[in-house]
């Protein structure tokens, strides 16, 4: 039998925009939805109730009552719900900073759980045979692609970040054998999605970091990463984000150690022509 999120991800591109808006909160909230009404769903989506209910019905479910008591169903079934409910139990009373780093841990095993050797593999595969290396993901997501771009430089030295204001003439170069790694998280960055989206009709390979499968950068890309990113405050966590980069970086270093090492000793020259350093750093004792 079909469970909530088999029917939400089969029927997704058929809903209408306001419906596809609920259908990725149930998704990314399955847990808070099992005891939430309509309103208060609705509430959270920036939707009317009304669009739940619609919801429900393009789902296949007779109301909104028969998908919520699915999705209740479903969150018993789930181990993870288990393991969350020790986790949110297991001190008496927590302080916001221990729910604060929960969280974090939280996000880095739920993405764990969503992640697997052979697709780190595969990305890795796609980036060393690329030609040139293009990374893209603007606002919050430059936590994650300043650090990605400026490690991928170092280790490849054939990697770029396409910055925000130059956007039009960076794009204009992506090419057939390149590939092009976009970060992509809510609230979708319409500028990313739309380097991203180039970059496929020109035939270069797109690798996406997301939150969803739902989410419009998955539905265009050739290769898929997926990370958690909720969060206790009002930001979105980019704490399990950076993990699967980091996985990604450490697959490079494996997996082509003589090109790694190669590069790292010129940029450790360049580092001491130029004296990039402080200079306490390079005194002796």
């Amino acid at each position: 039998m079909a469970t909530i999120k088999d029917r939400i991800q089969e029927q997704f591109e058929t809903l209408s925009s306001g419906q596809k808006r609920v259908a990725h909160y149930i998704q990314n909230h399955m847990q808070e939805v099992a005891l939430q009404s309509a309103h208060k769903i609705a509430m959270k989506s920036g939707v009317s109730e009304a669009t739940v209910h619609r919801l429900a019905q393009a789902l296949s479910y007779p109301s909104f009552s028969g998908m919520h008591q699915d999705i209740q169903q479903f969150v018993l079934r789930d181990q993870r719900a288990v393991n969350n409910f020790v986790q949110s139990t297991s001190q008496q009373e927590e302080t916001w900073l221990e729910k604060h780093f929960t969280q974090e841990i939280e996000n880095i095993r739920e993405t764990m759980l969503q992640v697997d050797k052979a697709q780190i593999h595969q990305v890795v595969k796609s980036l060393l045979q690329a030609d040139r290396i293009w990374v893209a993901g603007w606002r919050m997501g430059l936590s994650v692609t300043s650090f990605f771009s400026f490690v991928l430089k170092y280790m490849l030295g054939n990697c770029e970040l396409i910055p925000q204001g130059g956007v039009a003439e960076y794009a204009s170069y992506i090419q057939k054998n390149d590939v092009v790694f976009a970060c992509g998280f809510p609230r979708y960055c319409t500028r990313t999605l739309k380097v991203s989206k180039l970059a496929k009709e020109q035939g270069a390979t797109v690798i996406v970091l997301t939150d969803s499968i739902l989410s419009p950068f998955a539905k265009l890309a050739d290769l898929t990463l997926l990370a958690q990113c909720k969060s206790t405050g009002f930001l979105d966590s980019y704490t399990a984000s950076l993990s699967v980069v980091n996985a990604i970086i450490n697959e490079i270093s494996y997996l082509e150690k003589d090109r790694v090492k190669h590069n790292i000793e010129k940029m450790e020259l360049m580092f001491q022509e130029f004296q990039d350093n402080f200079e306490w750093m390079s005194r002796t004792k």
